[in-house]
């Protein structure tokens, strides 16, 4: 629980840190500055109640990475990443005993490895800290990472969060060598030990390290002064901020439970506020905050832990969030930037924690939505959103659900509205 609290600090610190650099370079296009990476990774799995000292050979596995991303600037990408482990030929671990099933060695490739599938939000930091310079050989990045994984040797699957740093040197104008290496925590469903079942992602019980070698291919027009033209959106520290409040609602929505019932017994209100930055028109990050079931109760919420005392969970201050959302104003990307637009459509991927008061535990949160702003004038505008977050049991707390369920088995619906003041200037 503390290490994610700490990855999620740490996310939001890069990104405060990294608007006292004033840079006056954004990208030209949304199709600009994509890459693709392809390479060969080691993971070392990491299970509750097993001696990490023995991970070599017993959590040992090997598989093949593919990825493609891209820069909104200089100093923020975002990158999708695709992982097949264990199940290769001349990449097998004929003594993995920590590979679900366990202690059944050979079981876990023979049904096909795992899967894993990890959305990334990279933040340059030789570019967040220091000056762009587009010649630059080395760079190193740091990313928060939301994930889902599938575990084909005992049919499950869990939501993962994790942290990682990316190396990358150039060797040309195109072509890079990259080593990546990150923590990545899930559930005990996708590791599958009996010694697992008790514990859930929340208490950092269950994890991997992962460590990568590959190639990376910068696609897309190539002109070494032109990488990240001069256009002026950003043109000093204080520009193209925000903040904003609104209040929530938030549907419910256990493993097991019937969706038609959610009112009364999975609906709660609340508050949220954020604070953000825009690096591009085009492109955002959020850090928000949200605190359900704290200031208005619904005494009829069944499906909130306890469920058997379901005013409890009020008494105890309820339940929160903290995210980074990274944002995309589909409205620029695709029509063009217009400073006297009034209606924006914008999509988001969250990556954060959530913890229920009541029993103290936190655990992953990933989720997606969708964001609606209508600027009443240079400062202000109003905002709607709706997204779809998900989580692990014990982030839930909702009895039934158990510890082994897959990924996307518990969340809940969140309907958002509020006001949005921005900073120095609007996307």
């Amino acid at each position: 629980m503390t290490d994610i609290k700490r990855m999620v600090a740490a996310a939001v610190v890069l990104l405060l840190m990294g608007s006292l650099q004033a840079q006056e370079v954004r990208t030209g296009t949304f199709w600009d500055n994509w890459f693709v990476q392809m390479g060969l990774d080691m993971t070392l799995q990491n299970p509750y109640g097993y001696d990490f000292s023995k991970v070599f050979p017993n959590g040992k596995s090997f598989g093949i990475d593919v990825a493609a991303g891209k820069w909104f600037s200089p100093q923020v990408g975002m990158r999708g990443k695709l992982n097949w482990e264990n199940k290769l030929p001349l990449l097998e671990n004929d003594h993995a005993n920590w590979l679900a099933p366990f202690y059944e060695p050979g079981v876990n490739r023979d049904k096909g490895g795992y899967i894993a599938v990890y959305g990334d939000v990279l933040l340059n930091i030789h570019n967040l800290l220091g000056t762009y310079r587009p010649d630059r050989k080395w760079n190193a990045s740091v990313y928060p990472r939301i994930s889902v994984n599938y575990n084909f040797g005992v049919k499950k699957g869990a939501l993962a969060a994790g942290f990682g740093i990316l190396n990358t040197y150039r060797l040309n104008d195109r072509w890079s060598v990259y080593g990546d290496i990150a923590y990545t925590m899930t559930g005990s469903g996708f590791v599958g030990s009996d010694r697992t079942k008790a514990t859930g992602t929340g208490s950092n019980s269950n994890g991997y390290l992962a460590i990568d070698i590959g190639a990376q291919l910068e696609l897309g027009k190539k002109d070494k002064d032109e990488e990240f033209n001069t256009k002026g959106f950003t043109s000093s520290i204080w520009d193209n901020w925000f903040v904003q409040a609104g209040l929530d609602m938030s549907l419910m929505n256990p493993y097991g439970c019937n969706f038609s019932k959610v009112i009364p017994k999975g609906m709660t209100f609340g508050l949220n506020g954020a604070i953000g930055k825009w690096f591009t028109p085009e492109f955002a990050l959020r850090a928000r905050v949200q605190w359900d079931n704290g200031l208005i109760p619904n005494n009829g919420v069944e499906w909130l832990p306890p469920t058997n005392d379901p005013k409890r969970n009020y008494k105890k201050g309820g339940l929160a969030t903290g995210a980074l959302d990274a944002i995309l104003n589909l409205t620029n990307t695709f029509a063009g930037y217009n400073p006297d637009r009034k209606w924006h459509t914008s999509a988001y991927l969250r990556m954060g924690i959530i913890t229920q008061f009541v029993e103290s535990s936190a655990s992953p949160l990933g989720g997606a939505g969708i964001e609606e702003t209508f600027l009443l004038n240079e400062k202000w505008s109003l905002f709607g959103a709706m997204g779809y977050q998900v989580s692990t049991s014990e982030g839930m707390g909702y009895s039934s659900t158990g510890r082994d369920v897959a990924a996307g088995s518990n969340g809940f619906f969140d309907i958002d509205f509020g006001v949005r003041m921005d900073i120095g200037g609007a996307p």
